[in-house]
C-alpha cells in the first residue's frame, strides 16, 4: 500500500535531567555454621529471606544464625548477605559450668541465664529436699526446651557443664548467671573459657569481588587485621565507591580494651566494647548479651538510617524538633547516634559496667559503648567512633573518629559519584565556550554543577553540608578545577564543611541578688 507521510517526523525522548539517589544499603555477616546448615561454606550466601531462613542456611544455633537473627529482630528491609565457615578442624569448643551443691530446704526459685537475659533466661522451680543432683536436672531440662540456645548442657551431680556449640573463640564471650537464693542450696558459676583456634580467614573475601558493602559484622575482635587490610583500601578505591564499615564487639577488662581499640586506627571499623564482670553467680558482659549481638544489631540499625528507602525509623531516634528525622535516608548520617535506643538489650544491673572517667577513657581509645540511659530502664547508645586515632604521621586527627563523621562524607561522597557520572556520562570537553545545543563541558559548567550538587547536599534532604549563601560561597572559593584536554581529564579539589553533632552544652550561670 502506497501512504503518503509528508512532511517526515520524528519525535525522540530523552531521560529528564534528575538527580540520582545513593545506592540502598547492604550487609554482610561473617560466621561460623554448623554441620546441619545446608550453605556452603566459604560462599557468599545473598538476600537471606526474612521467617528464619538463616536457620535451615547455617544451623538455628550456629553463631550466624545467632547474628543474622539479631541484625533482623527490627531489620527486615535491608538486604543481608552472609560468609558461612566451617568451625576449625583443631578448635576447642569454650566450656563453664553451673555449680549447684547441697540439699534445699524450701521451695525456691532459680533463674538461669545462658549468653542472653533477653533470649535465653530460664525459669527452674525448686521443691524443698531437692537433692544439687536432681537442680542440675532441672537446669538441663530447662535449657533443652530453648531450640535457638546456642550451647548444651550435660550434668553430673550438680555440676552443669554449658559447652558452645560452635567451637573457636566465640562461646568464651557468653555470659553465665544463677539468680536466686533457695536455703540449703549454694550456687556459683565458673566463667565460659577455652574457647580456641577460629576458622582460617585469610583469604576470606575473595568471594565478595567489587560488591560493596556498607556494613560488615565481624565476629573475630581478636582477628581484626583480615579485615580493615579488605576494608581500609576500598575507602577512597579509585573510581568506584566500595566504602563500608565493620562492627565487632568485646567484653574485656579496661586496660584490655583500650589497647584492643588503639591498634587498628581505621576509620573503616568500629569496636563495641564493654565490661568483662565476675561475681559468684555471674561471669560475662555487664548488659546480659553475647556482645556480637551488639555489634549486629547496631550495624542493622545503622543501616536503616541510612538507606535511601526511607524506611519508618521513629523508635530509633529522639525527634523533638525534627519530624522529618523519624524516616531513614542518607541525611540521617549527619544525625549523632547517641541515645539510640536498644529495645532488645536488658539494662544494666546496678554496680556493673564502667564509670564516667573510664567511658570517656575507652572511646579517646577507639572503643564505643552502650549503656543506661539516667533512668535505667533503656540501653542506649553512646558516642559510636572509629578506631581511626591519628593520621598517618601519627599526630591525634578527629578528621574521621565519630562514626557520623564517616557517614557523612561517605554519604556525600556517594551522590557526587553518582551524578557526577550521570551529568558528564558522554561529554565532551573543552576549556573553551559551550556550543548550545551540544553535550559540553568546560571549567564553568562543571563548576556551576559541583555548586548545584553541594545545594543538594546542603539541602532538606540530605543536610550533609552546610547550607546558606556563605557556605556555598565558601565552597566556590576554595573550589579548583583544572582541565588537562589531552588526557580527559578533569581534577576537581573541593572543601566541604560538614554538619557535624550537637555532644556538649558548656554552660556558666551567675549568680545575681537582684533583677535592678
Amino acid at each position: 500500500m502506497t501512504t503518503i507521510l509528508q512532511p517526515k517526523v520524528t519525535v525522540n525522548i530523552v531521560n529528564s535531567s534528575q538527580a540520582v539517589t545513593n545506592t540502598g544499603q547492604k550487609i554482610l555477616v561473617v560466621g561460623q555454621k554448623v554441620a546441619s546448615g545446608t550453605a556452603v561454606a566459604g560462599a557468599l550466601t545473598q538476600s537471606i529471606a526474612n521467617g528464619g531462613a538463616e536457620n535451615a542456611l547455617f544451623g538455628r544455633t550456629s553463631q550466624l544464625a545467632k547474628l543474622v537473627r539479631a541484625n533482623k529482630v527490627r531489620n527486615q528491609s535491608i538486604q543481608i548477605d552472609a560468609i558461612a565457615l566451617d568451625d576449625a578442624g583443631g578448635g576447642t569448643a569454650a566450656a563453664g559450668a553451673f555449680v549447684v551443691t547441697g540439699t534445699a530446704t524450701e521451695a525456691g526459685t532459680f533463674t538461669i541465664i545462658v549468653g542472653s537475659e533477653l533470649n535465653h533466661s530460664f525459669s527452674v522451680a525448686v521443691a524443698s529436699g531437692t537433692t544439687a543432683t536432681a537442680v542440675g536436672d532441672l537446669i538441663v531440662t530447662a535449657l533443652g526446651l530453648d531450640l535457638d540456645l546456642p550451647a548444651t548442657a550435660v550434668n553430673t551431680s550438680g555440676s552443669v557443664a554449658i559447652t558452645a556449640v560452635n567451637k573457636g573463640t566465640y562461646g568464651n564471650s557468653f555470659g553465665l548467671e544463677i539468680r536466686g537464693s533457695i536455703a540449703g542450696l549454694s550456687t556459683s558459676v565458673t566463667a565460659m573459657a577455652g574457647g580456641a583456634t577460629d576458622p582460617t580467614l585469610t583469604a576470606l573475601f575473595d568471594v565478595v569481588g567489587d560488591a560493596r558493602y556498607q556494613a560488615i559484622v565481624w565476629p573475630y575482635p581478636d582477628s581484626l587485621s583480615v579485615l580493615t587490610a579488605f576494608l581500609n583500601p576500598r575507602f577512597n578505591a579509585d573510581g568506584k565507591v566500595l566504602d563500608g564499615v565493620g562492627f565487632t564487639a568485646k567484653a574485656d577488662t579496661f586496660s584490655n580494651l583500650k589497647v584492643l581499640g588503639a591498634a587498628p586506627n581505621s576509620q573503616s571499623l568500629v569496636v563495641i566494647g564493654d565490661k568483662l564482670e565476675s561475681e559468684t553467680n555471674y561471669k560475662g558482659p555487664s548488659i546480659v548479651e553475647i556482645p556480637m549481638v551488639k555489634a549486629a544489631q547496631l550495624a542493622g540499625f545503622r543501616s536503616l538510617r541510612l538507606d535511601s528507602s526511607g524506611v519508618s525509623i521513629a523508635d530509633l531516634i529522639i525527634t523533638t524538633n525534627g519530624p522529618l528525622d523519624s524516616f531513614g535516608g542518607p541525611a540521617l548520617a549527619s544525625k549523632p547516634f547517641f541515645n539510640m535506643p536498644f529495645a532488645d538489650l536488658l539494662p544494666i544491673r546496678v554496680g556493673r559496667g564502667f564509670d564516667d572517667s573510664e567511658i570517656e577513657d575507652l572511646k579517646s581509645n577507639g572503643i564505643s559503648l552502650l549503656g543506661n540511659n539516667p533512668a535505667g530502664n533503656t540501653v542506649v547508645a553512646g558516642e559510636i567512633v572509629t578506631t581511626y586515632l591519628t593520621d598517618t604521621a601519627g599526630n591525634p586527627d578527629v578528621t574521621f573518629g565519630f562514626l557520623s563523621y564517616v557517614d557523612t562524607a561517605s554519604q556525600a561522597r556517594e551522590y557526587r559519584y553518582n551524578n557526577y557520572r550521570a551529568r558528564f556520562a558522554q561529554s565532551r570537553l573543552t576549556e573553551g565556550d559551550i556550543i548550545k545545543g551540544r553535550d559540553m563541558a568546560n571549567e564553568l559548567v562543571i563548576r556551576s554543577y559541583s555548586k548545584r550538587l553541594y545545594q543538594d547536599l546542603s539541602g532538606v534532604d540530605y543536610v550533609l553540608l552546610e547550607s546558606g549563601e556563605d557556605a556555598l560561597n565558601f565552597f566556590n572559593e576554595n573550589l579548583i578545577i583544572s582541565i588537562d584536554k589531552a588526557l580527559g581529564k578533569v581534577t576537581i579539589q573541593s572543601t566541604d564543611p560538614i554538619v557535624t553533632q550537637l555532644r556538649e552544652l558548656a554552660i556558666t550561670s551567675k549568680i545575681a541578688f537582684s533583677i535592678n
